[in-house]
């Protein structure tokens, strides 16, 4: 019987190029929509991105921490 694959847990990452938010693998460096390697896997004041993963695209995402717009910040980029 063959042994079943190990399960690798999805974590959320945005893309501070391009503000987007998606499930990836933890060793993942890479936009999967920009192809730029600049995911964050927290907000610099240490939050977690689960929260982001409910809200719809465009407009602003702010972190419920400490304020940090991540979408608006990838545009002024």
């Amino acid at each position: 019987m063959a042994e079943a694959a190990p399960v690798i847990e999805a974590v959320v990452k945005v893309c501070s190029t391009c503000g987007r938010f998606r499930h990836y693998d933890p060793a993942d460096e890479y936009c999967v929509v920009c192809g730029f390697a600049s995911l964050a896997t927290e907000c610099s004041c240490g939050r977690t991105l689960e929260y982001a993963m409910a809200e719809p695209e465009g407009g602003g995402l702010h972190c419920p921490r400490c304020g940090r717009d991540w979408r608006r910040a990838a545009i002024d980029a």
